[in-house]
């Protein structure tokens, strides 16, 4: 598929075609060939005129991060199973209602081919082809573009590997068809991450300085309308991110790039405004995909852990996040059991989700950089800051983004509130008791690793409902600790206290880039299943 793909970019770009393709046996879709057919789309003369090509890619890119839907339904589809039966579902964060294939499918790790290549598919098509064509049209020209959309693609990318492993990335476009299909081991991938963002920051912070008020395609940018020093800020935020990644796998890289984001001009996020989120405009429409999956779909509600979690706490943010179940209490479904009849988990037992049509889809919200710098303080790097006084402003910056920041005070001075048991009210096999009894407030007498997870599970609480990049953290780290699946589809290659480590390669890359996926698994170090972990998953 690989070499397919890139012939396509150095010709035509024909892409659309190559993206049915690859998705015939996408058993979960009905539509996914209208989505993928956009009937007004840009001819060649329009994106000739008015900065409308460089910005239409730009546009395409940040569409297709997470993917959305402009027509009603399709698209929503694609992000259930590239993202909602997937990282959603292993980061607890949500459980399904759905029996999908009899209950054969990714919740219980009966990993579904038509399913685990979305991700590639989205990365590979919508986004990569893209950023190639702002290389060639803006590179040079418009350097300030060409940055914009190296972070956008870094963005995407990041959460590929972080699916995967290894994957074709630092020869991509490069004109060779024998290097360009090569997978590249995710050291190398994140080793080239942090080389593009540190050019696409001093690129922006160049601009920024010459021109400190000017926009940057303001009417295709959806994320920041254009604002420089919010995608500076952004970009040094996802270093960060990526460099904490890097915490167990290696170290000193890890500490070098999170200190070396933290230091620059324009820092990380701080603010409430500096959420990076894809927006509802005037010239982009669409409806959040959870909020179809949700109340469309009828196919998800609140997860277990998410249960365990907030009612432990008693937390504020629960009614941010979702809705009473009939009896007005909080409840959620367990990933990875015996759904039976959908009927029985779509009843008003449970609680469905706080989203509306209208919710932006974000990116990376400030509460993340706090808890990121918390858990660099606490590993004795240079964050502006101690791990306590860190940790608690990711938490009232949660709290200010979800507006219960009058409770904060309160939040963090409990000592006491655990995680609660889960109860399933449908069938008592799926119950649990709580997993964890870590608290709220910070104590600084508690071990390295009982601080560590107070942080990340406070974390997981801040950047709902990102279920792939709780996932991430989840693997990494161990924390929050997620109830396991109760029926284990896999086989044998996924051990059920470990849980799941990745996805594999996808079916299309084996028919078309054997030889390239073929690399990636003896890159990756073991068998190409949801049990071999990532290069960075060392814990």
């Amino acid at each position: 598929m690989m070499t397919k793909i890139l012939n396509a970019v150095s010709g035509q770009l024909r892409y659309l075609g190559f993206f049915i393709l690859l998705t015939l046996a996408f058993s979960c879709t009905k539509n996914f060939e209208k989505f993928n057919t956009n009937p007004n789309q840009a001819t060649q003369d329009m994106l000739e005129t008015d900065n409308l090509g460089t910005g239409s890619l730009v546009a395409q890119m940040e569409k297709n991060v997470f993917p959305i839907a402009q027509q009603p339904l399709f698209g929503d589809e694609v992000y259930q199973v590239m993202l909602n039966l997937a990282g959603d579902a292993y980061s607890g964060y949500l459980g399904t209602t759905n029996n999908f294939l009899s209950g054969a499918n990714n919740t219980t790790y009966a990993l579904v081919p038509g399913w685990y290549g979305q991700a590639f598919s989205r990365s590979y098509i919508g986004v990569m082809p893209a950023w190639l064509r702002v290389v060639a049209a803006a590179k040079t020209q418009t350097p300030e573009v060409y940055a914009i959309a190296t972070i956008i693609k870094v963005e995407a990318l990041h959460r590929t590997t972080d699916m995967y492993g290894p994957i074709p990335y630092l020869n991509f476009g490069n004109g060779d068809p024998a290097s360009q299909s090569k997978y590249d081991s995710q050291k190398d991938v994140y080793y080239r991450f942090f080389d593009e963002l540190d050019q696409a920051i001093q690129l922006l912070t160049d601009f920024n300085t010459r021109f400190p008020s000017a926009k940057v395609l303001a009417n295709y940018d959806f994320i920041y309308g254009g604002n420089t020093a919010n995608w500076i800020k952004f970009a040094n935020s996802l270093k960060l991110r990526l460099a904490m990644r890097l915490a167990y796998a290696d170290p000193g890289k890890a500490k070098a790039e999170a200190e070396s984001a933290v230091s620059q001009k324009f820092g990380v996020m701080t603010a409430s405004t500096d959420i990076a989120a894809l927006q509802h405009t005037s010239l982009l429409t669409y409806n959040h995909p959870l909020y179809i999956i949700s109340n469309n779909f009828d196919d998800t509600r609140m997860g277990a852990v998410m249960d365990s979690y907030l009612n432990g706490y008693n937390d504020p943010r629960l009614s941010k996040y979702f809705m009473p179940a009939n009896d007005g209490q909080y409840r959620g479904i367990r990933s990875g059991i015996n759904i039976g009849n959908k009927a029985t988990y779509t009843s008003g037992s449970f609680s469905g989700l706080n989203i509306q049509a209208s919710t932006n889809i974000t990116w990376f919200n400030p509460a993340e950089a706090y808890f990121l710098r918390a858990e660099g303080a606490l590993r004795g790097w240079s964050m502006g800051g101690t791990a306590q006084s860190l940790y608690e402003q990711g938490v009232r910056t949660s709290f200010d983004i979800n507006g219960v920041a009058g409770s904060a005070d309160n939040y963090l001075a409990d000592n006491t509130s655990t995680p609660a048991g889960y109860a399933d009210p449908k069938n008592g096999a799926n119950s649990s008791s709580a997993r964890s009894n870590i608290t709220i407030k910070w104590d600084n007498a508690a071990s390295t690793e009982n601080n560590l997870e107070r942080i990340i599970t406070q974390k997981w609480i801040a950047i709902y409902p990102d279920g792939q990049e709780a996932w991430s953290e989840f693997r990494r780290t161990g924390y929050p600790k997620v109830f396991p699946v109760v029926v284990n589809n896999s086989q044998g290659t996924i051990n059920t206290d470990i849980q799941i480590r990745r996805l594999p390669f996808p079916a299309n890359e084996y028919q078309n880039n054997r030889a390239g996926v073929n690399q990636g698994i003896s890159l990756l170090g073991g068998a190409d299943n949801g049990g071999t972990k990532l290069w960075w998953d060392k814990k």
